[in-house]
């Protein structure tokens, strides 16, 4: 019998409170995980799951529907992040869609609905859920931040990247500050405020 791609990772996947199951293909997020939660024992294993995600304005409630889809997928305990970004100035946009938006907009067309403005303020905010059989459990953690006035760094991937600098990473754009390389980047998830270090505490006390 042939299994498939999904099937093998879940036979590699031994459940355990120092074992965790992370479903996500965001190469990003795999090394916040893993290097937060390796201080605290535990080793975190990347899934790829395809989950189709609700739409909607409430973080709580896309994460948790992500958790729950996870879960009936692989039926082992399974974390999933999703992170939602908001413009005080802007009415709270992007919301949950930033990612949608990061595929319509240039750092050019942000920069656009910044001018003149002066409330530069930008917040993302971040949600973690773990699920089990018994039940979800919920962290969340926010990181304020502020336009610069031009793109620094280079970042295809996401426009909000080249003109997003977060009070954590010293004036630089998130951009600038992945191109300092894999080390430095390590260092950085290790010294700043982020969900995982309060996920990776809960489940090492479980």
């Amino acid at each position: 019998m042939v299994r498939t791609v999904l099937q093998l990772q879940i036979a590699r996947y031994t459940t355990s409170m120092n074992n965790i199951a992370f479903a996500t293909g965001n190469a990003q997020k795999i090394t916040i995980a893993q290097t937060v939660s390796a201080d605290f024992g535990i080793s975190v294993q990347p899934i790829s799951l395809d989950i189709d995600e609700i739409q909607g304005e409430d973080p709580r409630k896309i994460v948790a529907h992500k958790a729950r889809e996870a879960f009936k997928q692989i039926q082992k305990p399974v974390v999933v992040s999703d992170d939602s970004w908001s413009i005080p100035a802007l009415n709270g946009f992007a919301g949950p869609y930033m990612k949608s938006v990061n595929h319509w907009f240039s750092a050019a067309d942000f920069l656009r609905l910044m001018h003149g403005v002066s409330d530069r303020s930008i917040f993302l905010h971040q949600y973690l859920a773990y699920i089990d059989e018994a039940g979800m459990h919920v962290v969340t953690n926010d990181l304020h931040g502020v336009f610069t006035t031009e793109p620094r760094g280079d970042n295809s991937a996401s426009a909000n990247m080249n003109i997003v600098a977060l009070d954590s990473d010293n004036g630089k754009t998130i951009a600038e500050v992945f191109e300092q390389g894999e080390s430095a980047v390590a260092e950085r998830y290790k010294n700043r405020p982020d969900a995982w270090h309060e996920m990776a505490a809960w489940l090492s006390t479980r």
